[in-house]
């Protein structure tokens, strides 16, 4: 630097307050106003002034410091808060110019309700585009949480128009793509779009047939809220004890009291903003003007109820019908169903021929079932609709039981159908109904329906049906002898003599093998005279004390299989009792007896020859001697 020059540089001191106060601060009058400040380091010496004095909290005015940070609240602001607000810090200060602005009200200009919009969009910008089969253009209200598509079909273009909504909302919109390989995610439409309705009718008008001295009741609903104005024979109505009008939200209604004859056919007429569409015929559509003339009849009532109402019943895909016969022709009924009114559709069909009334319904289903009720004027007839499933009958049924035999251990198969796939049957053998498990299978293919049992067992032959609610078919199963048959240890011809025991006995191949024994094709059961024994694998039957009488043919019965066994019976067997006789010398009297040889008492003593009585008819006597008496008794 040369010698005489001089050079000017500008000091600034950094205070301890980093976060300062605005130079201006401007609220509206009864609004809040706060007043903060930020310090570098912590201060115990910090005021706040107004207009160069202290403030202090109160009910308006709150002071808070939350750690380097100070804060200032004016609550509810009036004309005497303006002026300087400043903060002090040791010797660190700054300040606001705080001031009010008054708060002009202007009125808010007319809503503009749209009822249609138009939404716009473009795929992205891609090298290799992807292909589009078309769009799908979502709406929810703004509060709600349901989408739902704006249209049926997919929207071909990248433009949809969005109008007739159901109620006045506020809107959000969104698009997907489709193609065939399936649908791209959501995009919404930024924002959202205040839309109402298009005025229109949703329910019109209808005829009202009333009986003299009744009330005439007409309703109209509109697709939103809207005054209207109702016309008798084209004069403005007022309301009055004949006509009382009322409305609520969007359906007005119309009472006309205590008709007479001299309404009939008067024209009552709803016109809502000036639209109009006037109503030509019974059966129309009505946008803002609704026209409905005005009948009055004779009282009518239902005839014949005990043979028309009650219980109807009905094939489920069949035609049911419900009528109805009035005492008056040409007079108009109502249907209802569960208390709402049917009207004509595809399902639903109503003839009114003269005093005749049908409600004809279409292919009925389960959902078709519950009660419908005719009214005319104050009566009702009822009717309680009954749909029963399709007869189902089994095809090509054999007129006499056919018999099926199976050998243990295979698969048994049994095949019947039924005339409608839909067909539900239920199987039973021996009444009680077959169940399906690890050996029974259960098949219902289109109208075939088959039980299949495997390894079949001597306890699966007996008889067997297929039933359905209408129909049944039975089948008569027999199991084949066992594989291995058998009696190894066979016994054809037992002989045994009076009053001795005769055992009969052969051996099965299973231990659980049945067999029944027969005496000349007559059953044989356990009794006091027969016993019928079962041990492992051994059956036997045993004979007690054998008569005459016992000797013949024995059947044994086991799985499918005889084996026969005769029963001879041997003549009497002598039974010696030796009597002594005191008047002779040592002499016995010997009885011939048909039981079983005892032992004889000794006779020892006696002498080498004895008198012997035999007993028989003539009790002949021979004399014998001691050493041929055994040769004598022995049996014949």
């Amino acid at each position: 630097m040369k010698e005489g020059s001089r050079t000017i540089a500008e000091l600034s001191v950094q205070g301890n307050i980093i976060k300062k106060l605005p130079r201006k601060t401007a609220v509206f009058i009864k609004d809040t106003a706060t007043f903060c400040v930020e310090l570098d380091n912590d201060c115990q010496n910090v005021r706040w002034l107004k207009n160069k004095e202290e403030v202090k909290p109160s009910d308006r005015i709150s002071i808070t410091c939350s750690g380097k940070q100070h804060t200032m609240t004016i609550r509810e602001c009036k004309v005497e808060d303006a002026g300087e607000i400043a903060f002090l810090a040791d010797e660190s200060r700054t300040s606001t110019q705080f001031t009010y602005v008054h708060c002009v009200f202007h009125p808010p200009p007319t809503p503009t309700l749209k009822t249609s919009v138009t939404l716009a969009w473009s795929p992205p910008r891609m090298e290799r585009p992807i292909p589009v089969d078309g769009y799908i253009v979502e709406r929810k209200k703004l509060t709600g949480f349901t989408w739902v598509r704006c249209h049926e079909s997919h929207v071909p273009s990248p433009e949809l128009m969005v109008s007739n909504l159901p109620e006045e909302a506020d809107y959000q919109f969104r698009v997907s793509a489709v193609n065939a390989y399936g649908q791209s995610p959501y995009l919404e439409f930024p924002g959202s779009l205040h839309l109402e309705p298009v005025l229109a009718v949703k329910n019109p008008l209808t005829t009202a047939e009333v009986a003299p001295g009744g009330d005439a009741l007409f309703t109209v609903d509109l697709t939103k809220t809207c005054s209207g104005t109702w016309y008798l024979n084209g004069k403005v109505l007022q309301e009055s004890e004949t006509y009382i009008i009322n409305r609520t939200q969007t359906t007005h209604t119309l009472v006309i009291k205590n008709v007479t004859r001299k309404d009939d056919g008067t024209e009552v007429k709803f016109v809502a903003n000036d639209v109009e569409t006037i109503r030509e015929s019974r059966h129309h559509f009505i946008s803002g003007q609704d026209l409905c003339p005005c009948f009055v009849s004779a009282l009518a009532n239902f005839v014949n109820k005990e043979k028309t109402g009650g219980v109807v019943k009905a094939i489920a895909g069949k035609r049911a019908e419900l009528v109805s016969e009035t005492s008056e022709a040409n007079v108009m009924v109502r249907w209802y169903k569960d208390g709402k009114e049917i009207t004509a559709s595809k399902k639903f069909t109503v003839e009114d021929k003269g005093k005749l009334h049908k409600l004809v319904a279409s292919t009925v289903t389960k959902e078709d079932e519950g009660t419908y009720t005719c009214k005319i004027g104050d009566d009702t007839l009822t009717f309680d609709l009954k749909v029963s499933d399709e007869a189902v009958t089994f095809v090509n049924k054999p007129k006499t039981t056919p018999e099926v035999s199976v050998s243990p251990s295979e698969s048994l198969e049994l095949v019947c159908e039924v005339s409608a796939a839909g067909g539900a049957v239920v199987w039973r053998k021996d009444q009680a109904e077959v169940k399906q498990d690890q050996r029974t299978t259960i098949v219902c293919q289109g109208t075939q329906r088959k039980l299949i049992i495997k390894k079949v067992t001597q306890q699966d032959q007996g008889s067997y049906t297929c039933e359905t609610k209408d129909d049944r078919t039975t089948f008569q199963v027999k199991v084949r002898g066992e594989k291995v048959p058998g009696i190894p240890k066979v016994q054809k011809e037992v002989k045994a003599a009076v009053s001795e025991n005769a055992t009969l006995s052969c051996e099965v191949a299973q231990e659980k093998t049945e067999v029944k024994w027969y005496k000349d094709g007559k059953l044989i059961t356990s009794s006091k005279k027969f016993k019928v024994e079962s041990e492992g694998k051994s059956r036997r039957l045993v004979v007690g004390q054998v008569e005459k009488k016992d000797a013949g043919e024995y059947t044994c019965e086991a799985a499918g299989q005889k084996l026969t066994f005769r029963i001879d019976v041997k003549g009497e067997t002598m039974c010696c009792i030796p009597v002594l006789h005191p008047e002779k010398s040592k002499s016995l009297h010997w009885s011939r007896l048909p039981r079983e040889v005892v032992e004889s008492p000794s006779l020892e003593g006696f002498k080498s020859c004895v008198d012997v009585a035999l007993g028989g008819p003539g009790g002949a006597g021979v004399t014998v001697g001691l050493n041929d008496l055994p040769s004598f008794f022995r049996p014949k």
